[in-house]
């Protein structure tokens, strides 16, 4: 009976192992299975991604375990276009196959490439670069993918230091005005200075346009007076030097920047005027010669008062000659 005993102990020892073995492998065949419906794990951003116009950005892509070059290939393509943006395919990348619009604008990390870092590099961006991308990984029977979404291009950002600028009458004043530095002088098709605060009557400063600066298109009130910081363009600083300045120059100024796919501006005002020494000096003077004037004429006045009427009124000439050139 003891035999018996240990005979089935032994038989049932035997099937719960060759059960739990089957188990095992049924779990892993199932673990396979789901894996290769699965595909790829490929792994992209968890939101979508902002640009700023005419800067570059990376369109992350990648694997956690590096996959053999053999057989391996990664396209990226715009889901809303089906354009290519880029390809990489029997080991390398392959530009030629690119649609033209990110010809020499896309590439790939290539020495990133074997460690299973597929993602791209999109520079000089523009609008209609916003849009929805997918990244395809194939390899041998596998194949794993993820979308990619710019959601936003940030537009040319035009900035003023000083929202409003003192200075005395007949000194320079300086109109700031930043462009964002990402963006290239060559990609910036217009700045130009307004005088803005008087619309619809709005007079022409100063204006850059294709590389160039025109003096001669200035309002003639400004001719010879504006003019830019030529050294300071290429690192976006369109800032106006307004010299000699005079009481009618007061009010408010835009600066207004053009690209190819946005318009931004920025404004500065320039507030109250003051008088420099050298007209303080002339109105004094001015002031001491009408007291002079008066002092001296008080007994010639009395002498004309006696042969007929009174002719004060000449005494004040002196006086708004003086004022008229003070303004």
């Amino acid at each position: 009976m003891q035999q018996l005993f240990l005979r089935l102990k032994v038989r049932i020892k035997t099937f719960l192992v060759h059960t739990c073995l089957h188990c095992v492998f049924d779990l892993l065949r199932f673990l396979l299975s789901f894996l290769f419906f699965l595909g790829l794990l490929v792994q992209g951003p968890a939101q979508p991604l902002v640009a700023q116009l005419g800067g570059s950005i990376i369109l992350p892509c990648s694997v956690e375990t590096p996959l053999p070059m053999e057989e391996l290939e990664v396209e990226w393509k715009r889901t809303d276009e089906e354009a290519l943006v880029h390809l990489f395919q029997n080991g390398e990348d392959r530009p030629e196959a690119q649609h033209q619009s990110y010809r020499d604008r896309a590439h790939f990390f290539s020495e990133q490439i074997f460690k299973g870092n597929f993602s791209i590099l999109l520079e000089n961006i523009t609008v209609a670069d916003t849009g929805i991308y997918r990244c395809v990984v194939f390899s041998y029977q596998n194949v794993g993918e993820i979308s990619v979404t710019i959601q936003h291009v940030e537009r040319v950002v035009v900035t003023a230091e000083d929202q409003i600028v003192f200075a005395l009458v007949g000194e320079d004043v300086v109109l700031n005005c930043m462009v964002d530095s990402h963006i290239p002088p060559q990609r910036i098709d217009e700045v130009s200075w307004k005088k803005v605060d008087k619309k619809p009557d709005i007079v022409l400063v100063l204006l850059f346009q294709n590389g160039s600066i025109f003096p001669e298109s200035s309002h003639k009130r400004y001719r010879d007076r504006a003019e830019f910081f030529r050294q300071e363009i290429p690192k976006g600083n369109f800032s106006l030097r307004l010299k000699n300045v005079q009481t009618a120059d007061k009010g408010e100024y835009m600066c207004e920047v053009h690209t190819e796919n946005s318009v931004s501006s920025a404004t500065v005002e320039i507030g109250r005027l003051g008088m420099s020494a050298l007209h303080i000096i002339t109105l004094m003077l001015c002031f001491i010669s009408l007291l002079l004037t008066f002092v001296l004429s008080i007994p010639v006045t009395i002498y004309i008062s006696k042969k007929g009427r009174p002719r004060i009124k000449y005494a004040f000439n002196s006086f708004f000659y003086c004022i008229t050139i003070v303004n």
